[in-house]
């Protein structure tokens, strides 16, 4: 098993944990209300369909494997989540003719839709979230966010 590299600046258990705890939280605050799309076809999605939705909407052309390594998920998963999805109709798998062999992923018209609907929510749970800190707090908040997720 491979080790990973001994940190630049060590960590003690104390602020791991609290690390643990408050994006534990976070992640908690992302889940969508259930208002949110309630009455709609989609309002018991998985949290996978969600994570594929939000790929899905980047530019690229996605295909299973791609979309697993983007989310560092198994095939099987990402395999679910697409057959979820295909039918509701939010996805659907295509072939070019300059590559048969290759099945493409798109979103459709209602896929688009809904992606841009739960970017929307969390774009403004995020917005929610740094009201409670001052200006010059959510640059520094924001720098060591993108900081980390660089790793």
């Amino acid at each position: 098993m491979k080790q990973a590299p001994a940190p630049a600046h060590p960590v003690d258990d104390h602020q791991a944990t609290a690390l643990h705890e408050s994006i534990a939280i976070l992640l908690r605050q992302f889940k969508l209300e259930p208002g949110v799309l309630a009455g709609s076809a989609y309002a018991d999605l998985h949290v996978n369909d969600i994570g594929l939705l939000q790929v899905l909407a980047e530019p690229g052309d996605w295909n299973v494997r791609k979309i697993a390594e983007e989310l560092r998920a198994p095939v099987s998963t990402i395999s679910s989540a697409l057959d979820r999805l295909e039918a509701r109709r939010v996805v659907c798998r295509n072939r070019r003719p300059s590559d048969r062999r290759t099945v493409y992923i798109e979103l459709t018209a209602t896929g688009l839709r809904l992606a841009a609907k739960l970017r929307a929510t969390q774009i403004e749970n995020c917005r929610s979230m740094l009201t409670r800190l001052a200006t010059d707090e959510r640059e520094e908040l924001l720098r060591l966010v993108a900081q980390i997720a660089q790793g």
